[in-house]
């Protein structure tokens, strides 16, 4: 059966994925480039055919158009469609559309309406209308289906499965000790990515704990500004990192991983790391739903926002004032957060739910 795989851009972290479904189907992909700049990377994918789509910003940002998405269902004549259910991108309505009237199924992947935090009748309208034109809609999060399900979508066209990685090194022959001195940062350096609250924080908590050190990881637009501005001996900047094993290493000095501004995946790299993640706690306003993977207290810290860094920095504290045994059982909690999410894999999840389509239902 050819599948086609549908992403505004290809990044690293959908590579297991899309060699997995080509083992099941003939896959081709649809995507657009990652910007210079932006800390994204594209991966490689021997022997899969790929399509460019660029995807174009209309009206400010607040539509977006993809280019070559129709032109290739009609040429590919797809059995199977996996796309990313953006629902600002008209691209993706004319999709849902073109397929309906073809009978090709539709497996919308998203991140539903975790984002909203009062879903409007605009809203339920819009959302009911993308899962009912849908085969399938895949959400990222339960927090996502919890929220596809108070809009009214219909249960039984909704399934979940737990964005995550499963990385090619991790901590599981880790022990942490608890004494660690540093605080890493794993993600794009962007606008919220929250840089400079983590370096205030981390200036307030040295001034009990003088030993703390700041591990940035990451590439971005505002990489080199940062890099300008924070040229204390204490935070040290790696730039992009790629290999798992590298980023195991440069973690071992660490005690907690910390995205101060609107995080996503990076809190499931933590996990995998031993690290307790340090996130704020307004679920609504991240990147991602995967925040909602943590529990305060029990695999991680969460902090109130305030106009200041003061939430943050209490929140460090707490976890450097921390009686050692609590440390490491949250320490511990964590990794076990992070084998939770791939027991069964993100890939596997979403190719047993593809195996639902069988040729006799179109």
């Amino acid at each position: 059966m050819k599948l086609l795989y549908i992403q505004p851009i290809f990044t690293s972290y959908r590579k297991q994925l899309a060699l997995d479904i080509s083992k099941s189907y003939e896959l081709t992909i649809l995507c657009g480039q990652p910007k210079n700049g932006s800390g994204f990377k594209s991966p490689e994918l021997p022997n899969i055919k790929v399509v460019n789509g660029h995807q174009k910003e209309l009206l400010g940002g607040r539509l977006l158009l993809q280019h070559n998405v129709i032109k290739t269902i009609i040429q590919e004549k797809p059995d199977i469609v996996l796309t990313c259910a953006n629902m600002r991108d008209i691209t993706y309505w004319c999709l849902l559309f073109l397929c309906r009237a073809k009978r090709i199924p539709v497996f919308s992947h998203g991140q539903g309406l975790y984002s909203k935090r009062k879903i409007n009748f605009i809203n339920r309208v819009i959302y009911r209308t993308a899962v009912k034109l849908s085969y399938k809609y895949i959400c990222y999060a339960a927090i996502s289906k919890k929220s596809l399900v108070s809009a009214g979508c219909p249960t039984e066209k909704i399934f979940t499965a737990d964005n995550s990685i499963k990385f090619t090194a991790d901590a599981s022959n880790v022990t942490k000790t608890g004494n660690e001195s540093g605080v890493l940062f794993i993600g794009r350096l962007r606008n919220q990515c929250g840089i400079e609250e983590l370096v205030t924080a981390a200036a307030s908590a040295r001034m009990k704990n003088q030993d703390l050190t700041l591990h940035i990881i990451g590439t971005g637009e505002l990489e080199k500004n940062y890099r300008e501005h924070y040229k204390e001996p204490w935070i040290h900047f790696y730039g992009a990192i790629y290999e798992d094993s590298e980023i195991l290493k440069i973690s071992s000095k660490c005690r907690i991983g910390c995205y101060p501004g609107d995080a996503g995946l990076s809190v499931v790299h933590y996990f995998s790391l031993r690290l307790p993640p340090v996130v704020h706690n307004d679920i609504s306003s991240h990147m991602g739903p995967e925040p909602s993977y943590i529990k305060d207290g029990v695999n991680g810290i969460t902090f109130h926002k305030r106009p200041d860094s003061s939430g943050l920095s209490e929140a460090i504290e707490k976890i450097w004032q921390m009686p050692h045994s609590e440390y490491i059982k949250l320490s511990n909690t964590a990794f076990a957060q992070y084998q939770s999410l791939n027991n069964p894999t993100m890939e596997s999840k979403i190719l047993r739910i593809l195996s639902s389509y069988k040729a006799k239902d179109n």
